[in-house]
């Protein structure tokens, strides 16, 4: 395991740490944290980092923004709750397999 590696997972796990616990503190600043494309950012960097290869992050990058409209998929469910009432992991399943849905559907249209 590479050191660089250690630093993506630990600065990896510390955006999401603190994404939750500021939606422990008021939902809306945890959301603006998670809304922003930081996963994505940060891919992105360490991609770049590691290849050098504008190439590969252009695909990289191409293939993200062709798949965040279906991934917005995942939270109909949530969404949709205050009438469905079915709770936190049929939302969960349901979302999921929504997102699945949407990235097969968009893999096949790319395909």
């Amino acid at each position: 395991m590479s050191g660089l590696f250690v630093v993506k997972v630990l600065i990896s796990a510390l955006v999401i740490a603190l994404a939750s616990e500021l939606a422990k503190r008021d939902s809306f600043w945890g959301a603006l944290l998670v809304a922003l494309p930081l996963t994505s950012i940060l891919a992105i960097s360490w991609l770049y980092a590691e290849t050098r290869d504008n190439t590969l992050v252009t695909r990289f990058a191409r293939d993200i923004f062709l798949l965040v409209p279906g991934s917005l998929l995942f939270f109909l469910p949530f969404l949709l709750e205050t009438k469905t009432r079915l709770g936190f992991l049929p939302n969960l399943f349901a979302g999921l397999v929504l997102l699945a849905l949407a990235v097969w559907g968009m893999r096949r249209v790319l395909a």
